[in-house]
């Protein structure tokens, strides 16, 4: 059993993400490795060309389920093979091997609420921290998840 606490608005530690920003709200390691929570908000990014397809980031982990909760704003989101819009307060789950990814097509900052089931993969998130000196490797994130988390990029 894990013990209960209070994270406040100035608690939680905070990252960057290259243009995007966020702040772990729990750890895996609070909760016994079953779950942990984080604050992400995703830039916006430039529409693509005409007839040029979305970029999702399209990824999947073999052994974390991941849910997406929209705070504010509106995100396009892949699932499966299908795309579709979340706005405010909608909710996506991705299972364990389920594909997906998103793109901020909107013009403003999305802020989402993101959790990992079970937690941990929240970690990279910190240790691949862009705002660090000296800046971490640009694959050092992508080479521990697939090592660590069974996840698989650009698929």
């Amino acid at each position: 059993m894990t013990d209960p606490c209070l994270i406040t608005a100035n608690d939680g530690a905070t990252f960057e993400d290259g243009d995007d920003r966020g702040r772990v709200l729990v750890f895996g390691r609070q909760t016994g490795g079953q779950y942990s929570l984080m604050e992400y908000v995703v830039a916006p990014r430039p529409a693509p060309a005409h007839g040029a397809p979305i970029d999702f980031g399209p990824h999947r982990h073999r052994e974390i389920e991941e849910t997406f909760l929209v705070r504010r704003g509106r995100l396009r989101f892949l699932l499966g093979d299908e795309a579709f819009d979340l706005n405010s307060g909608d909710c996506v789950r991705a299972p364990p091997g389920v594909r997906h990814g998103f793109a901020n097509l909107s013009g403003e900052p999305v802020e989402l609420l993101v959790s990992f089931h079970p937690g941990g993969f929240e970690e990279l998130f910190i240790t691949h921290r862009s705002d660090q000196l000296p800046p971490p490797s640009p694959t050092g994130f992508m080479d521990d998840a697939q090592r660590l988390f069974a996840s698989e990029f650009g698929v």
